[in-house]
């Protein structure tokens, strides 16, 4: 499974230059604009849900994930990254896919993964994208029962009213 992967971006506690991956290729820590330009992009159009395991944002068929769970640099503290990657398909296995792709490029960065606690935060992203859409499906559906309760209670004056004409 491939996992289109636009983003990975690392600042170090140690001073050193960050680390940059974008489009594929590890770039110069210089070129460390166009990536925060791209992290910037999609929070502002993105939407947001915090949470334990870090920060998620959703963009379109885009997640912007920042964590430190399952994260640590060469010298053993935790390290924090951002990075953007398609979300989750119907596809079976996304977070085990997207956490050894993710695991290569940050291995490039010195940075190492615990992959069963990196794959949980890939999970919580994931499921954070269900409960939007079911947050969407239920407040669709509240308009539409609102609706029809205003149509039953219409109903049931204009019955009403025909009764009393009656007797």
């Amino acid at each position: 499974m491939s996992v289109p992967l636009k983003l990975v971006y690392a600042e170090y506690e140690s001073g050193e230059p960050p680390f940059v991956w974008l489009d594929g290729t590890h770039r110069r820590s210089e070129e460390k604009r166009t990536a925060i330009q791209w992290i910037g992009k999609v929070c502002r159009r993105g939407r947001e849900r915090r949470g334990e395991p870090g920060l998620v944002v959703r963009h379109h068929d885009w997640l912007l994930i920042q964590t430190t769970v399952g994260l640590s640099h060469d010298g053993g503290g935790p390290q924090g990254v951002v990075f953007i990657v398609k979300g989750p398909d119907s596809a079976a296995g996304w977070e085990s896919a997207v956490t050894e792709r993710i695991t290569e490029v940050l291995l490039d960065g010195r940075i190492r993964v615990d992959r069963e606690k990196f794959r949980s935060v890939l999970a919580w992203a994931a499921r954070s994208r269900v409960d939007e859409k079911k947050q969407a499906l239920k407040t669709m559906l509240a308009g539409q029962l609102e609706a029809a309760r205003t149509r039953m209670k219409r109903s049931d004056t204009k019955t009403d009213g025909e009764h009393a004409d009656s007797g």
